[in-house]
């Protein structure tokens, strides 16, 4: 068992020097929190104290720490220390604690943050206004970044200078390298940023009209998804007598048994499972909360995993990581994707899809085949629109059978 980081005040006395003395019982506090060993904790928590001293050698005070002093400490540091991977997010840890409990003041906006500026407004725009979920908003600012950069390469933006020329060249450049749906992701986001400086009077002419569409015909597409068999092959590659087999089975079984997105997974808090009622409730698309039964197999796995796998942490996420810190995914639905692709490799399943949606689109299917209609499998996938749920038609081979006219050329 893991020795844990859990130090007592006494124990961190000779580590409350200089500058940042207040503070260093509140910041081992946040470590053990976290769930760091014990080996781990140690090395953050003196990590902290030399850069203490180094403030207090070189006469600065606290409130003048920021990103420039602490490359100045490291510089310093490393030509004497060997450098440690971890030594960095440490102190990126700790500048998130101090700004928080106003011990520094947060960086302000300087000239060369333009885009930064442009970004985060948009981003608070798509949160607030359009009500996108955290994991939409987290694919939709890299894109009008990326306009961003292409557009004012110099860094000085200046957005009453954009024409349709500019929205047409970015297009093309960006869509050159790039398969058709990230593409026509690529225009989504473009026509909504667009039209979001135009709403905000950033631009004065409303430039959506100017964002070429990118050809793709609508249920041009079959499904991707998985065999039953295939399916229950995945679910079982995961070695459950570890915790994070524990883990990864639960996010499996909420995946391929109630059709959840990654990000839903991701997002999913110990608050959203009702154990009286048999319920969780579902952060969907459109800050939508939507209530789905808890199947046995999903809740039995999940209670192996909250009570054998889960470690203790104060974090309210679901699922964590396995390894310190003991906090949500970083990059949520790009981890659990990791997650199906790693159990779809375990189980030697070849799918041209490794993302999460697969296994969301063989439940679909699995329905159809069961006899479920279309009406019935978009009420379990969430789906708001009936068109979006159409495309499962056609993998309906028996109904299709029916429409099909005989060929002229065939055996009578």
């Amino acid at each position: 068992m893991t020795d844990r980081f859990c130090p007592r005040p006494e124990d961190l006395q000779g580590k409350r020097v200089g500058p940042l003395a207040p503070h260093t019982e509140s910041f081992a506090a946040l470590i053990s929190q976290q769930g760091y060993c014990r080996t781990n904790g140690w090395q953050k928590v003196e990590l902290v104290a030399d850069l203490s001293r180094w403030l207090e050698r070189r006469c600065i005070k606290l409130k003048q720490l920021d990103e420039q002093q602490i490359a100045a400490f490291f510089q310093a540091r490393w030509r004497r220390v060997a450098h440690r991977s971890g030594d960095q997010a440490t102190m990126s840890l700790l500048l998130r604690h101090l700004r928080q409990s106003q011990a520094i003041p947060v960086p302000s906006p300087t000239a060369g943050s333009e885009i930064d500026l442009v970004e985060l407004d948009y981003g608070n725009f798509l949160l607030q206004e359009r009500a996108l979920m955290p994991v939409s908003v987290e694919q939709y600012v890299p894109i009008a970044r990326r306009f961003l950069s292409h557009r004012f390469r110099s860094g000085k933006v200046r957005l009453k200078k954009l024409r349709a020329k500019d929205v047409t060249d970015f297009v093309l450049h960006d869509s050159s390298n790039r398969g058709r749906r990230s593409a026509q992701l690529m225009t989504t986001v473009l026509r909504s940023f667009l039209g979001f400086l135009f709403q905000r009077g950033r631009i004065s002419t409303n430039l959506t009209a100017a964002v070429p569409t990118v050809a793709g015909w609508r249920l041009s597409e079959l499904p991707r998804f998985l065999e039953p068999d295939q399916v229950e092959k995945v679910l079982r590659s995961c070695d459950r007598r570890k915790k994070v087999g524990k883990r990864d089975y639960a996010i499996l079984l909420l995946l391929a048994r109630l059709g959840l997105r990654a990000g839903e997974v991701a997002y999913l808090t110990l608050e959203d499972i009702n154990w009286q009622a048999g319920e969780l409730h579902i952060r969907g698309k459109g800050a939508r909360v939507d209530r789905l039964p808890l199947l046995q197999d999903v809740g039995q796995a999940l209670v192996d995993y909250l009570q054998k796998g889960r470690p203790d942490c104060s974090s309210r996420r679901v699922f964590v990581q396995c390894k310190a810190p003991y906090v949500g995914f970083s990059s949520p639905p790009n981890a659990i994707c990791g997650i199906v692709r790693s159990a779809l490799e375990r189980a030697k399943v070849h799918s041209r899809h490794h993302g999460a949606h697969v296994l969301r689109h063989s439940l679909a299917t699995r329905m159809l085949g069961n006899g479920a209609s279309l009406a019935q499998i978009g009420q379990v996938l969430r789906h708001q629109l009936t068109q979006t749920t159409e495309i499962y038609a056609k993998v309906d081979l028996n109904a299709l059978r029916a429409l099909a006219l005989p060929w002229l050329g065939g055996v009578r």
